[in-house]
């Protein structure tokens, strides 16, 4: 296999709870999140070069080091000694900043890409781990579904899945962004 297409599913929370704030800057929270059915379209095809590269349908993204989907590639191909690189290809549809994880989201479509085009054979709480270190959502996202998120976001419980219904969603755009 030298191509994997995946989707990464939004997020929203159906409540979230700021406990206090730790000494590290972060918030401790309690909060239930919910995937939703948007989501980016990501791509990773194989390269001999070495190298990772990141294209994305929205010009003002990083495509270097500073992207989350390139981080997670990295810790990837760092960890298990791939020689291979990888192209991604991000095609945005979730809203950017809009607390909707959706680059969180991404990075974990590459842990999973990553792991089924390189053969790693990790199981979601590998993945879930190793998420962590690039972002607190990550794992979520791993994850999916119905969550209790706890700490920092990082302490997750899975609850039953929530009914199916309709959100509305609206956020304000900056003109950068379209």
């Amino acid at each position: 296999m030298d191509y994997i297409g995946l989707k990464a599913y939004a997020k929203i929370n159906l409540g979230l709870d700021v406990l206090g704030t730790l000494e590290n800057g972060y918030h401790e929270v309690r909060m239930v999140m919910q995937s939703i059915d948007l989501y980016d379209k990501v791509g990773l095809h194989k390269n001999p070069g070495g190298r990772i590269t990141v294209k994305t349908n929205l010009p003002f993204l990083p495509v270097d080091k500073d992207n989350l989907v390139y981080k997670a590639a990295a810790l990837l191909k760092e960890e298990f000694g791939i020689r291979e690189g990888v192209d991604i290809g991000l095609y945005k549809f979730i809203p950017v900043a809009a607390g909707m994880a959706g680059g969180s989201s991404d990075a974990a479509a590459v842990l999973r890409g990553m792991n089924r085009l390189f053969r790693l054979k990790l199981g979601d709480e590998e993945l879930m781990e190793r998420g962590a270190k690039i972002g607190a959502d990550v794992p979520y996202c791993v994850m999916g579904g119905t969550a209790l998120a706890e700490g920092i976001g990082e302490k997750l419980t899975r609850l039953n899945p929530c009914p199916e219904c309709s959100v509305v969603i609206g956020k304000t755009c900056d003109r950068r962004e379209y």
